[in-house]
């Protein structure tokens, strides 16, 4: 089985590049996300992750943050009948109606579907290790890997990780739970991404020698 997390970046510059406002970017990458959906199971992906913010996005304009939200529970509204769906992250960060309509959805998903789309919504590594500090603080004897893991914005590890849009860094998008997630950057701005281009990182990402930590063998 395959766990994959996508960080589906270059939404504003899609925009701007083909004349359209912000709201309609996110409309192309509502479709294209729909569409890669159906690749990730093509291909065998068990799990698919979906980035669909990081905590910071939250200080942007009031309208540039309403975009996304509106654009992110749109999909699961048009998809959650043939999947399983689930959400985690800096939910404090989320309106409160964004969140009541996802937690409807999530209970009325395909629990038998044998796929599952997860959001992370308003994501950081810094903000995920506070969060489960003041969560346990006093609670528990002693941390444990076990403990840390339920209780992560991730509750597994995650295999492959592609970003697209350009950027070759993490930003605070980092699983905390996944520190041998195999990386894949493309160039390619989300909405512009095609089947090629998928295939392309999956099969850049499966023929590395995965050794975690280990000598080769």
């Amino acid at each position: 089985m395959t766990n994959l997390m996508l960080l589906p970046d270059g939404m504003r510059r899609w925009s701007k590049a083909n004349g359209v406002s912000l709201d309609g970017g996110y409309k192309a990458m509502a479709d294209k996300l729909i569409e890669f959906m159906g690749w990730a199971r093509e291909d065998g992906v068990k799990t698919l992750y979906i980035t669909t913010s990081s905590a910071a996005n939250f200080s942007r304009p009031e309208p540039a943050v309403t975009t996304f939200l509106v654009a992110f529970n749109d999909i699961v509204r048009r998809v959650h009948d043939d999947l399983n769906f689930d959400f985690s992250g800096s939910l404090h960060l989320v309106p409160e109606q964004y969140l009541i309509e996802l937690e409807e959805l999530r209970d009325k998903s395909n629990k038998e579907s044998g796929f599952t789309l997860h959001y992370i919504m308003g994501m950081s590594l810094s903000e995920e290790v506070v969060q489960i500090f003041n969560k346990l603080n006093g609670k528990i004897p002693e941390m444990t890997e076990e403990i840390l893991a339920e209780n992560a914005y991730v509750p597994q590890n995650v295999d492959y990780l592609i970003r697209t849009g350009g950027a070759i860094r993490m930003s605070s998008f980092f699983p905390l739970m996944s520190p041998y997630a195999e990386l894949h950057f493309s160039p390619v701005l989300f909405p512009d991404i095609t089947r090629a281009d998928f295939d392309a990182a999956m099969k850049d990402l499966r023929r590395r020698e995965r050794r975690y930590g280990n000598y080769p063998a």
